[in-house]
């Protein structure tokens, strides 16, 4: 299954579907197989697997990187991913965003604890980029944009 998906992404400019059944039926059968097996053969037939899930993941990134979108993919995420990271990666190096020292001034938009402080809806906080992007990412934060302190 991933060898035939590998092939197909490789022959196309657009971004293959994965639902989710298939996606599962894959993921079972080599959780079986790890499972059942131990041995140099069934290792070496996992690693040549890995290698050609790590391509395949190599070849959507790109692919969505490129802009082209992933829909109703198992995957379909990595839209939004690679969306907000372009999107704190280009307002960070160009002014964009409130920030003091490499960190970015944030508006807390559902409540959290970071480092032993509870922050609440509607709490500011300056974050890490590697922090911001996190917690944005997972819906806690929103960077402040210069142009919205005005």
């Amino acid at each position: 299954m991933l060898d035939e998906v590998l092939s197909k992404e490789l022959k196309s400019d657009e971004i293959q579907s994965m639902n989710e059944q298939d996606v599962e039926k894959v993921v079972s059968t080599f959780k079986r197989l790890r499972y059942k097996y131990k041995d140099k053969i069934h290792d070496a037939e996992i690693k040549v697997y890995s290698e050609i899930a790590d391509s395949l993941f190599e070849m959507r990134l790109i692919k969505a990187i490129e802009g082209k979108e992933i829909k109703e993919s198992f995957d379909s995420w990595q839209n939004e991913a690679m969306g907000k990271m372009r999107e704190l990666y280009v307002n960070y190096l160009t002014g964009a965003y409130v920030t003091v020292n490499g960190k970015i001034f944030c508006e807390v938009k559902s409540d959290l604890s970071v480092d032993g402080i509870t922050l609440t809806q509607g709490d500011y906080v300056m974050l890490s980029v590697k922090r911001a992007f996190s917690l944005w990412l997972a819906g806690y934060v929103e960077p402040c944009l210069i142009a919205s302190m005005k």
